[in-house]
């Protein structure tokens, strides 16, 4: 039998250990985002959001998170950056779906003909599959790479906007790539 003192230290133990986990999933998903100034223009606002495991998806779809973790979502990491010129503001959400490319790859194609039957539909040339949308409303664009699924959101459309989606796109599967 272990001594009271005992118990505490384990207990202790065991919670420092899932506070390492949780900030390991933090530092692993945070780092596939572009950092404040590496796109041109866009800065990083200081609104980030993690979601360390699925029953912490709440924190970035505010209740709307079945669907997220019945399409096999792990964690999740949500990081907003400005546009100093035209004040857009573009958000950016990492998806993990564990170990398994495949559970990505059925979530983009999931989300794909959402975007296909949108004007101003494109297919984008990154490393893997992504596609972008500039409906209306705003810009939509989302790919999948290894066992990530990432989406991307501005609320305009110019050129500039595309461009900055296509960087944003290119930015976060290369390092999906090199370090996912």
């Amino acid at each position: 039998m272990f001594t009271k003192t005992a118990r505490w230290s384990l207990g202790l133990a065991g919670a420092l250990a899932l506070i390492g986990v949780v900030a390991y999933a933090a530092a692993a998903l945070s780092s596939l985002a572009p950092s404040s100034t590496q796109i041109s223009g866009w800065t990083a606002l200081e609104a980030d959001k993690l979601a360390a495991s699925a029953s912490d998806l709440y924190k970035i779809y505010d209740g709307g998170d079945g669907p997220w973790k019945e399409a096999g979502v792990t964690s999740a990491f949500q990081r907003y950056y400005k546009n100093g010129a035209t004040r857009h503001v573009l958000t950016l959400i990492i998806h993990r779906t564990g170990s398994s490319s495949q559970t990505a790859k059925a979530l983009f194609n999931k989300k794909n003909p959402a975007l296909h039957g949108q004007s101003g539909y494109k297919a984008v040339e990154v490393a893997e599959q992504a596609s972008l949308a500039t409906p209306s409303t705003g810009l939509s664009a989302h790919l999948c790479n290894k066992n990530y699924y990432v989406s991307i959101t501005i609320n305009g459309t110019s050129a500039a906007d595309v461009s900055a989606a296509k960087s944003f796109l290119s930015a976060v599967s290369a390092k999906i790539t090199k370090n996912g």
